[in-house]
Order: C-alpha cells, then structure tokens, then sequence
C-alpha cells in the first residue's frame, strides 16, 4: 500500500529530525495522515504532519516540514518531495515505481488481497426481513450493502459468514396465517392482517405462507447477486430450547431481575440508558428475548465479531442489542452495527410511493425488473449507509454517461473493444513485456497508472470505514481517468513500442476494474454496442 510506505518514510524521517532537535522522538503525535493531493500541481500525495506538530513544537509548520523531507533519504518511490502552505508535505511517485508497481500488478493474481494485519472470523447478518410478504426496496439497499460490504471485507483478509435471520415466529407469522386464510375461505382479511395482492397468490399455492414467501426471498435475493451462507430460523432456536437456556445463563450471571410481574434484563449495566423486558407479565416474550438468544447463538457458533446491518427504524434498538452481546459473551465478542437509512424512489422529478402489488413499499423485485440487477446494486451503494437515498429509476434506465453503472461498464467493454481490435488487425503485442511508463508517458497516461495503484489503499481504508460507497467512488475515477486516456491516446498506435505500453497499460487497468465490479457485485460486460 502506498500510503503505508509514505506514512512509514515520514515516520522515519520525523524521528531523526526529533533527534537532532534533541527532542524526545516518543511524542505522541498520533497517526500519520496520507492523504491524495486536491491538485496534480501539488503532486500525488499530500501530508499535513508540519500543521500538526505546530502546537506540539511551538514552531512553524512550514520549517517543521522542511525539517522532516530534509531527513528524508534519496529512495526510489519519489521524483519529489516539497513543502507547500501552510505546512504540507507534498509527494510525486517516481516513474521508477510506477513501472515496477504497474508489472506486480499484472503478475500478482492476488493484487490487493489479504492487506490486511489483523484479520477476523466475521458474521454479517444482514436484510433478516420477515417472511411475511416481498422484499421491499429498503431491504435491497440492506442487501446490496451487506453483500458488496462481505465481499470487500472478504478480498480485505477477514473470513466472512454471511447470515440471514428469519423472523419465523411470533404475532406478525400468525397475522399473515389469518390474512392468507381469510383469503382462502373468502373472507374479508383483518384490518391489522396484509393485505398486499401477493396474499391472493399465496392463498393458491399448497404450503405453510412464511415458507412460501421464504423461498421466493431466497430466489430474488439469488438473483440479486447475494449468496447467503446460511438462513437462521428464529423458530429453530425456540424449538431447541436456546431462548430457555439463555434466559438461565442470564439468570445464573445475576443479569435478571423482576418487577412488575415481568422479567427484566440489566442493559444499563453494559451502556443502555435502561434496562430492558424480557418476558412480559401475561408470560409471553418480548422480541428482544429470541434477539438474544439469536446473537449468543452466534457467539456459540465461534464468532467474536459480529456485523449486524438493520433498518434506520431500529436506532433505539442498537443500545440494547450491544448490551446484550457484551453480556452473554462475557465482553469477549465485538459487535457494529450499520443503520441502513430510507430509499426513496423517483422518476424524473417526480417521487413514486406506493407498490400496487403489495400495498405497501415498492418491491426490490419490481426495481430489477425494470432497470436490471447491475443498476439497482450500484445505484443503492452510491451513497453512505448513514444518508438517506434518493433513487431516480429514468437515470439508472439511461444508457449514456449519465448513468454511473454504464459509465463504468462502458470503461471495461472500452478496453475488451481494444484487444478485439488488436487480434482483428494482427498488430504484434507481447503481454510478457515490462512496462515502461516512459515510452508513453503524457499526462493522461501517467495519471491514468496512478490511479489504478491506488486500489490496495481503497480496500484497505473501505474495509476499515465498513463504507462501499468511498470504494464505488474509487471505481468511477478510474473509469473516469480510462475514458480521458482513450480520448487522448490511439492505444493501437503505428508504433509497435508505444502501442506495446498502451496496451499494457489497459491491460492493468482491465483487471483492476475487474477486481471493483466483482467486489461491488456488477457484471464484467464485453461488448455494449
């Protein structure tokens, strides 16, 4: 990663500054921050460690920053290194490095993957909706987050499991039991039972209604590019008896206590700003109860950290469910939780609300009929899972570079288009060749494999952050950089030495973009026209 190289030379080069200011080097500084440069002018890299040690050193940034690159030893990652105001460091990579990066690129089939220095067995448990009627487009957002977020944490090093709740038991199961009845007998539905017309398509099938509409999750969500390593039943872990045995060792860890005829569970003690119901008095659980038993169960299974990705509507839920975690690990298992925040869907200007086939949301299932399953991942990942989205399906329709998927898309099947070209025309092209920026190296060109070098760092810092959005971010810069490239360059140049670079260079780019749409969850297209 070359950010870590950068922060480690500047770390290197602080202390001996330290020293020869007879400074104690063990100042507490914090990390070193690497960040890109907002300006080709100010180079690739940019640090701002001469700001930070201002108030610490009571001396002016810019001396201390010139301080530090005079320490810096002559190496072969940088052609230079400045000091800029008001006390950034600024760092261009040496064509050098580039050339050597650009061939580990192509010769590592694992470019990227396993950076990561702690890695972890993960649970992802994500969408868990009820299976009480058709995935609605907030539980696609979930789904896109969770699946694109398991595949980036998976490239990243960490082993990932990727889980699904079924909510199987309780009031609501007994609600759609009594609609898809009602139906059947040809009778009104209850006013609080569902009322969706896909009730009617359930009451003409054989079988029990929530495995009915179980397996048509399991099929969309197949579809959709989500592969579940398991569907968890809340009703297997009532039957066997887990509910029971995790109320005793709660119990048994003194973590209980009765009041008002109801059992309580003691969450204040582990950050909840109350204690929480367990079991009501009339004997009947709360749905916080299985919940527990749910997340003890995963600990039992091995796994100490856990990623739970909810609905915004269950803020007031997150408290509880960490404190309940700590308490039945024994503060041993960590758990984060992602709140996906609402989808509202557009066309144009205008805001659709209503399914008319569910009475309700619109169905994830009705959005990839419409605009494809690459589209409707892609644009439910556009934003931060903690920002609410705003989806216009006549954008995610278009199939021009206003659209961000075809934009992408058109990059990857840009450069496939190329080597069709190459074998139509017979022109010589030795893929075993070094690359050597400087045969070919315009502006366009060098940007171009820079960008492409940076896709270890983007793992790495998205895999940190849990975001996919800064990663989907990522791709689109450098299909942005590939499309400039191409307008500025005939990649199959008369010139057998200059076509030869161009093409490899492609070629890298090629399998970067590959490695972000595997990760994002999007199809690798050949030919689009």
């Amino acid at each position: 990663m070359i950010k870590k190289i950068i922060s480690n030379i500047i770390k290197e080069a602080l202390d001996n500054y330290l020293k020869n200011l007879n400074i104690d080097n063990d100042i507490n500084i914090g990390n070193i921050e690497i960040g890109y440069s907002v300006d080709d002018k100010f180079g690739d890299y940019a640090c701002p460690v001469g700001m930070r040690l201002a108030k610490i050193l009571k001396k002016n940034p810019m001396e201390i920053a010139e301080g530090i690159i005079k320490n810096i030893e002559n190496n072969k990652y940088f052609d230079k290194i400045e000091v800029a105001k008001p006390g950034f460091i600024n760092l261009t990579l040496s064509k050098e490095y580039v050339n050597q990066s650009i061939n580990d690129l192509l010769k590592n089939e694992n470019y990227g993957k396993n950076i990561l220095e702690e890695k972890h067995k993960i649970l992802v448990e994500y969408i868990s909706a009820n299976p009480t009627g058709p995935l609605h487009i907030g539980h696609g957002r979930w789904a896109a987050i969770g699946s694109a977020l398991s595949n980036l944490l998976k490239y990243a090093g960490h082993e990932i499991y990727q889980e699904f709740y079924v909510n199987d038991a309780g009031e609501q199961i007994e609600k759609l039991n009594q609609s898809v009845r009602a139906v059947k007998e040809g009778k009104e539905i209850p006013e609080d039972g569902y009322h969706g017309d896909y009730i009617k398509d359930i009451a003409k099938e054989n079988g029990i209604p929530k495995d009915i509409i179980l397996e048509s999750q399991k099929k969309l969500l197949k579809r959709f590019g989500v592969e579940m390593d398991n569907y968890a039943l809340e009703s297997k872990i009532r039957e066997n008896g887990e509910l029971e045995k995790t109320i005793d060792f709660l119990d048994k860890e003194g973590l209980l206590f009765e009041e008002d005829n109801a059992v309580w569970f003691r969450s204040v003690k582990y950050g909840d700003d109350k204690d929480r119901v367990i079991k009501k008095s009339n004997g009947l659980y709360t749905y916080f109860a299985p919940d527990i038993a749910y997340h003890k169960n995963k600990i039992d299974r091995g796994y100490k950290y856990l990623i739970d990705i909810l609905g915004a509507d269950h803020h007031g839920y997150v408290p509880r469910i960490t404190a309940a975690v700590r308490a039945v690990s024994g503060d041993t298992a960590s758990l984060k939780v992602i709140l996906g925040q609402m989808v509202r869907l557009f066309r144009g200007k205008e805001i659709v609300r209503m399914s008319k086939r569910t009475g309700d949301m619109i169905s994830l299932e009705e959005v990839i009929d419409e605009i494809g399953v690459d589209s409707t991942r892609y644009f439910l990942l556009m934003r931060s899972y903690s920002s609410s989205l705003d989806f216009d399906l006549e954008l995610a329709k278009k199939k021009d570079n206003d659209n961000p998927v075809y934009y992408i898309q058109y990059a990857y099947a840009r450069i496939c288009n190329i080597f069709f070209k190459l074998k139509e025309k017979n022109l010589s092209y030795d893929e075993n060749k070094p690359f050597d920026i400087n045969n070919i190296s315009n502006e366009s060109s060098l940007k171009l494999a820079k960008i492409i070098l940076r896709l270890p760092d983007e793992i790495y810092e998205s895999s940190k952050s849990l975001e996919v959005y800064t990663f989907l971010n990522y791709t689109y810069e450098v299909a942005s950089a590939l499309h400039k490239f191409y307008y500025d360059n005939i990649v199959l140049d008369e010139s057998e030495e200059i076509r030869q670079e161009r093409l490899t260079l492609v070629k890298a780019v090629q399998k970067v973009l590959g490695i972000c749409f595997d990760i994002i969850g999007i199809s690798k297209i050949e030919r689009m026209w």
